[in-house]
């Protein structure tokens, strides 16, 4: 997978060709207007095969995943017991399992 990205040199031309909210290629913003620089760390949906969501969370402010998009919980199929996971921003490498603390004590009973 990529890390960055690299756009045509015309891009931003192309974008204030337009847009209306910029008056030249000048203005444009790589992130902002023609998309992100980095790669969003979005995984395919199969790399969470084994986990079922159970609660999504769209700009948490919950004090442990502010400044995150969303944050999803899941609970691990076929565990017993259940068992409670979360990753950020759809990013498997950010899949982590709690056992204990606000979050585990919040969601843990979803995990059916």
């Amino acid at each position: 997978m990529p890390t960055d990205r690299t756009y045509p040199a015309d891009a931003a031309e192309w974008y204030a060709n337009k847009s209306s909210e910029v008056s030249s290629k000048s203005d444009v913003v790589v992130g902002e207007h023609i998309g992100q620089a980095a790669p969003g760390g979005v995984s395919p949906l199969s790399a969470f095969d084994g986990y079922t969501p159970v609660e999504r969370i769209d700009n948490p402010t919950d004090g442990i995943n502010d400044g995150k998009d969303y944050v999803v919980y899941f609970s691990k199929d076929d565990a017993d017991p259940k068992e409670l996971y979360k990753a950020t921003n759809g990013d498997i490498s950010t899949l982590a399992k709690l056992t204990s603390g606000a979050e585990y004590d919040t969601y843990y009973s979803y995990c059916g």
